[in-house]
């Protein structure tokens, strides 16, 4: 490598070096945003909806987690304004639940930048209908939920 390569790599890595020092005051000044956090009995046809506190002018990260639970077979769909999930459920996801469980979710993920409509919702849809064959013992099988609990807070 002749001293006219080095000068160039050196040039090249310096160049580099000052674009990360520039660009990482923005990613680092951008805050957290925040989930209202709190807790939500929905009966069919309702969502627990969560709004989230973030930043009007750039995009913020959120870390939260939520759970739902329920007495009963139950189905959710997950729904949100300006988040952009990196973990599950997705936007629009139908969640199904058997009886007496609990699932908990970690929420990670991207809020955009809004004018402080954004959210997290999960809509209590439906009750998932039962497979029974002829001659299968079904007993129970329609036992469907009146009510899901969910509750939710930020890490």
């Amino acid at each position: 490598m002749t001293s006219k390569d080095q000068t160039k790599l050196t040039s090249v890595a310096l160049v580099a070096g000052l674009m990360c020092c520039i660009a990482a005051p923005t990613v680092l000044a951008s805050d957290a945003a925040t989930l209202k956090a709190g807790e939500h009995v929905v009966q069919m046809g309702e969502a627990a909806m969560f709004d989230i506190n973030s930043s009007s002018a750039v995009s913020s990260d959120l870390q939260a987690w939520c759970e739902v639970s329920t007495p009963g077979r139950a189905s959710l769909m997950f729904d949100a304004e300006h988040y952009i999930p990196l973990s599950e459920p997705s936007v629009g996801d139908v969640l199904s639940l058997s009886t007496g469980e609990t699932r908990r979710f970690e929420l990670h993920g991207t809020v955009e930048a809004n004018r402080g409509d954004a959210y997290i919702a999960f809509a209590f849809t439906g009750v998932p209908t039962a497979m029974c064959f002829p001659g299968m013992q079904c007993d129970g099988a329609t036992a469907g939920a009146s009510a899901v609990k969910v509750v939710c807070d930020n890490y």
